[in-house]
């Protein structure tokens, strides 16, 4: 089939792997280039802790597996899938009681967890001037070089001689025989069918389509759909897993660099992008990151970034029109799951439908749709 994919991103990329692999005749565009926004600045934490509801859970889990395979597969072309943990602790008066509930609930879904004391602790992380006695300790949970893992993708895709194009898609029609697209550049093109993973723009694509897709606005900035990631410069201490915290959620770099969040100045995103803002949030990064190591880090920079959040908080993956030519793959949880639904969406278009994916259909928002507001927590991205 002649196939389009819209978005170069993680989801975009491993999507049209799949179906090149598959055989079909594939165009993917983006209207700023192959992951030239979320997937690039994402912290890239791979997971399925706290991922509710149960079907989420499943979901997520599956894709840890699938970017373990991955990893095994292509191994030979390095190493960008670091699956050393991740360490969760909580310095709140409340944090015994929230030990209890996330280790609960990961038995329950049978997710390996492990109650963790200081010496294990000092153990797993010597370099942290660790401000508890306590934590959790996921061994299944990894990080991702994204930009290694999206420039891996892409090289496959140039091999086969589908390079991504950069190019805007303003809409798609869809009949019985196929579907086309609408460019701004004012051009028309006639395809099979169309996978719509273009993030954030994906409901704006539909909406112009006559297609119900509900994706959060970016135009609206809030904590639903923006983030402040720090970058701080390449460093000599030593952090091998991702820390998890009320505090601070920091990851180490390929190149020696961490990235680094501050929970508390997350609802900061409200005010919009500013220099003012960027370079308060730099301070605040910066303290609990001296607070942490015991030493100053410098952080470089500090994104103000976007980031695809479906109106209910869960992955939108499905056709959208009555003819099935028109399909959406929009999620939150890109990172962790690319590799597994870029296969499930290929073999979808192939006929195999997928159990996996029969909570998260497109037509659930025909009884109405109801939005996800992110409450205090720690660690669930």
């Amino acid at each position: 089939m002649k196939i389009l994919v819209v978005g170069a991103g993680v989801l975009g990329l491993t999507t049209a792997f799949n179906l090149v692999e598959d055989g079909h005749d594939v165009t993917i565009v983006d209207k700023t280039g192959p992951y030239a926004q979320a997937s690039s600045r994402s912290f890239a934490w791979i997971n399925a802790n706290h991922k509710l509801p149960a079907e989420y859970h499943r979901l997520n889990r599956a894709g840890i597996a699938a970017h373990e395979e991955f990893q095994r597969r292509f191994a030979s072309h390095g190493t960008w899938f670091h699956q050393h943990g991740c360490i969760m602790f909580d310095s709140t008066p409340d944090k015994a009681t929230g030990y209890d509930e996330r280790f609960t609930e990961s038995a329950e879904f049978d997710y390996p967890v492990e109650r963790i004391d200081s010496d294990r602790l000092r153990e797993l992380e010597p370099a942290v001037s660790w401000p508890t006695d306590s934590g959790l300790f996921f061994p299944l949970e990894a990080h991702l070089d994204n930009e290694a893992f999206g420039s891996l993708v892409e090289s496959f895709l140039e091999e086969a001689d589908v390079t991504p194009e950069v190019a805007e898609v303003v809409r798609v029609d869809t009949n019985a025989d196929g579907a086309s697209a609408e460019f701004a550049d004012g051009d028309t093109r006639n395809f099979d069918q169309v996978i719509i993973a273009a993030g954030a723009d994906s409901g704006a694509i539909a909406f112009r389509s006559g297609l119900l897709l509900p994706v959060a606005d970016l135009s609206q900035p809030g904590p639903r759909t923006h983030s402040l990631l720090g970058v701080t410069v390449p460093t000599d201490v030593s952090l091998s897993r991702i820390i998890i915290s009320d505090k601070i959620n920091v990851r180490p770099r390929h190149d020696g660099s961490m990235f680094v969040q501050i929970p508390s100045v997350e609802a900061r995103t409200e005010e919009g992008e500013s220099p003012e803002l960027l370079d308060e949030v730099r301070v605040v990064m910066e303290a609990e990151l001296q607070a942490l190591f015991g030493k100053r880090i410098p952080v470089s920079r500090v994104i103000f970034s976007g980031r695809s959040f479906p109106e209910d908080g869960l992955s939108i993956v499905g056709y959208l029109d009555e003819h099935h030519r028109a399909y959406s793959l929009v999620t939150h949880s890109g990172m962790t799951m690319a590799p597994l639904l870029g296969r499930l969406v290929a073999d979808e278009v192939r006929g195999d439908s997928s159990h996996l994916l029969s909570t998260f259909r497109p037509s659930r928002f025909t009884k109405g749709i109801t939005q996800e507001s992110p409450t205090n927590f720690i660690g669930r991205q």
